[in-house]
């Protein structure tokens, strides 16, 4: 029964970027050279859609604006099938009006709906804010469905909600509220696009563990928020750049003996989320939560190390899926974790049909 099934597709389109944020959870920069082909990307989108449609695919990266003609092809190809279509930038190609105008343009021609801008302190010392500032003018009322400028800061940080805000000389509704939870998407402005600031908390994942310390991090008032059914693991899959099905986008998951599920190859996608659906782990955190797996662990493994504190979901999961002995202190009691996720499947099941009666 495959119960976990890709409603959003992020393509990791390369592991190249023109920065090396300290906070990249994708462990991107100039020197790796990782990138899909268009084959892939469109073997991927093509069986998945075909199995269950997708509501959106997210191309990302690393840059994926390095792609080229790549990405606008797949950006092409994903519109044509009818699926929303979105990027994650730097913003590093917008060096002057006139570069930024005209990337925005071949955009919107290749089909892109949604343009998503990261600005924050990591970006800041590799992309002038300056940069930011042109895209998003030149984003305006080119027929976007959005247009969000993603940020992700802490108590120290010098790129806030308000910095940004100020240096745009505009305010902004906001996606998130002073304690991360979700706020109602705003309505469109006049000229049919939204427009707001997706303001998220910094979090150490990837290359974050060696450049962020707790002073730095905003964190809940006690773990038991972060409790919770994953709502991304597999629902909101990934592409990786070395053209692999991972679970998710929260972290470089490439071999990882958990979220890597493996290659993609013609007539097989399918195949890789019915192993997924297999996998009692996977099942666990998608269904049950990593707050749930780890007290799990805890209950039954005093010896198992873990932080004192997480400011996010995806940090105790990678604490959970990259330790071997997490994974291995789970194996040892996989039955009865087993028995909670055939719980949770069937609540899971029975609450769909009662939709679905009335």
């Amino acid at each position: 029964m495959t119960v976990l099934q890709p409603r959003q597709l992020t393509v990791l389109t390369t592991s190249q970027c023109t920065a090396s944020c300290g906070h990249c959870s994708m462990n991107s920069s100039p020197e790796r050279r990782d990138r899909l082909t268009f084959e892939t990307i469109r073997t991927t989108i093509d069986e998945l859609h075909a199995k269950s449609p997708l509501a959106v695919v997210i191309f990302a990266g690393g840059e994926p604006t390095l792609m080229g003609e790549t990405l606008l092809n797949a950006i092409a190809h994903a519109d044509d099938l009818g699926i929303i279509t979105r990027i994650v930038t730097n913003a590093s190609w917008a060096i002057s009006d006139a570069k930024a105008e005209a990337k925005i343009r071949e955009l919107r021609q290749a089909g892109l709906g949604e343009l998503n801008i990261s600005a924050d302190d990591f970006h800041l010392p590799w992309i002038p804010f300056e940069n930011v500032a042109r895209a998003w003018c030149a984003a305006k009322s080119r027929g976007f469905s959005s247009v969000v400028i993603a940020n992700c800061y802490g108590p120290n940080s010098i790129v806030t909600p308000e910095y940004i805000m100020e240096r745009l000389c505009e305010r902004l509704p906001t996606r998130f509220d002073d304690q991360g939870k979700s706020e109602a998407l705003p309505d469109p402005a006049a000229d049919g696009t939204v427009y707001m600031l997706s303001n998220s908390f910094l979090q150490r994942l990837g290359r974050a563990h060696t450049t962020i310390s707790d002073p730095d991090i905003i964190f809940p008032e006690h773990d038991g928020t972060l409790a919770g059914a994953c709502p991304w693991a597999v629902r909101s899959a990934a592409l990786s750049p070395q053209g692999r099905l991972v679970a998710c986008c929260g972290m470089e998951a490439e071999h990882n003996r958990v979220l890597d599920f493996g290659v993609v190859r013609p007539g097989e996608v399918q195949g890789l989320i019915e192993q997924a659906n297999r996998s009692v782990l996977v099942n666990a955190i998608a269904l049950l939560g990593p707050y749930f797996v780890q007290q799990f662990i805890r209950a039954r493994r005093e010896d198992i190390p873990f932080r004192a504190r997480y400011a996010t979901v995806c940090e105790i999961c990678e604490d959970l899926v990259s330790r071997k002995a997490a994974t291995d202190a789970i194996n040892e009691h996989i039955a009865e974790l087993a028995v909670a996720v055939s719980l949770a499947r069937v609540n899971l099941e029975t609450s769909r049909m009662e939709v679905v009666i009335c």
